[in-house]
């Protein structure tokens, strides 16, 4: 007998119908869409993976990772516009471990919503998430910021401090 011989695993890998085959073909039939028809975009998953990059870049030091890590997708669900709830419904219909072997054009082709229409959906739902983070960071810290400027422009040289209390607080009445 041959070395080369094909084993049943090997025959499965050479034609396509391998474990990962099997289970990205059942990913494509639960969205009811056939491989051909979805387009290649290049372009669009480029930008999705310098998104997923930088959302979930190396903490700063002194801050805690959480480990969990999020990807573009996941901000569609912060989102109440009807084409983002479309596409985080399909995206999260199919089954998380068969997600990963679909191209993100699934996703935005099974929803009808195009791809340039998620990435500005994406950019708005990050761009809401950091602003109301740092609303709520603004206001926990605010009290230790107003302590800590009265106790500036309570020293000598507290001038700067003092006229920023001044015209935070208004003209004083007696």
């Amino acid at each position: 007998m041959s070395n080369e011989q094909s084993t049943p695993e090997s025959r499965e890998y050479r034609t396509g119908y391998g474990q990962t085959a099997y289970k990205r073909s059942l990913a494509y039939q639960h969205l009811g869409i056939h491989p051909a028809k979805v387009p290649c975009k290049p372009f669009f998953r480029a930008s999705l993976k310098r998104i997923a990059r930088l959302m979930n870049r190396p903490r700063p030091k002194g801050e805690v990772d959480r480990g969990h890590h999020f990807g573009p997708f996941d901000c569609l669900q912060a989102s109440a516009d009807p084409d983002a709830c479309k596409v985080s419904r399909v995206y999260r219909s199919v089954p998380e471990s068969y997600r990963r072997l679909l191209p993100a054009e699934v996703f935005c082709y099974a929803a009808g919503v195009s791809e340039a229409r998620v990435l500005e959906l994406i950019a708005g739902a990050v761009a809401w998430y950091h602003v109301e983070a740092s609303a709520i960071v603004a206001a926990v810290w605010h009290p230790a910021v107003v302590r800590k400027t009265v106790e500036r422009a309570l020293q000598d040289g507290g001038t700067k401090e003092r006229q920023l209390l001044f015209s935070a607080m208004g003209p004083l009445r007696p």
